[in-house]
């Protein structure tokens, strides 16, 4: 897993996703290996994080430790989910 830190926020991606963070805008765009858009967050007027995600992806947010992961849903086996 990649480790980014956004706004306060641990973003964990899977290795095979990065992150391009504007900060003056509070924007991380997350992509995969073919410049596929995986997911976009932002930090919006009020100071709440927002997130849609534009793929087929598992994003998991433990909120108490404000850590959020985001995984290729082609990756998983939901079978191991639980």
């Amino acid at each position: 897993m990649n480790t980014n830190e956004f706004f306060g926020w641990k973003i964990n991606l899977d290795e095979e996703l990065y992150a391009v963070i504007d900060e003056n805008a509070k924007k991380m765009v997350v992509m995969g290996n073919f410049i596929e858009l995986t997911a976009v967050l932002w930090i919006d007027k009020k100071g709440i994080l927002q997130l849609k995600p534009t793929w087929d992806c598992v994003i998991s947010i433990d909120d108490k430790e404000k850590v959020i992961t985001i995984r290729q849903a082609e990756d998983l086996n939901m079978k191991d989910e639980g």
